[in-house]
């Protein structure tokens, strides 16, 4: 994508704010989740009690998680992709297969996301079982994950996984 200086910062801002909070939340939902575990494992063997609503809610978290970190993964360019076409090409023809590679990372994304609005329409007056809320709160993960993924890729259209990183960080 071209842009002028200004509006190419602008995005690069966006782009950044976006990775920091999708960030920021993975972290807290992870903390969380880990913490919930512990604690179930603390009544049921210290207290002989059980916490019957955080499995609930773990699987919940973990959904959201993946769906959430999903997002990151494809903001690095890191799902599984077959790189030999990448390999045999030359730099410039490597542009249009990353473009490609972008591309099709959106229309996969975009049938999941409406694949999910159907899956919460289904669901839309159930209740879970333990913890009393909408299913398709949960069921939400499903859409939300794949329409920040594909507003990330447009964001950063054609960057490489090495554009990505920084220094020290890794897949």
């Amino acid at each position: 994508m071209n842009h002028s200086n200004g509006e190419g910062h602008r995005l690069a801002l966006l782009v950044r704010f976006l990775e920091e909070s999708l960030n920021a939340l993975s972290v807290a939902m992870l903390v969380t989740y880990f913490v919930l575990v512990l604690l179930q494992i603390f009544f049921r063997f210290v207290v002989n009690e059980s916490l019957y609503w955080a499995e609930e809610l773990i699987r919940g978290l973990m959904i959201w998680g993946v769906m959430i970190a999903s997002v990151l993964v494809g903001r690095a360019r890191g799902h599984i992709r077959v790189e030999a076409l990448e390999l045999m090409v030359g730099p410039n023809v490597r542009r249009y297969v990353y473009q490609l590679c972008d591309l099709l990372s959106i229309v996969f994304c975009v049938l999941l996301a409406v694949a999910s609005v159907q899956l919460m329409s289904r669901v839309w007056h159930q209740m879970s079982p333990l913890l009393e809320i909408p299913k398709w709160t949960v069921y939400m993960a499903l859409c939300v994950g794949p329409v920040l993924e594909s507003i990330i890729i447009v964001l950063t259209w054609g960057q490489t996984a090495e554009a990505v990183l920084k220094p020290g960080d890794s897949l």
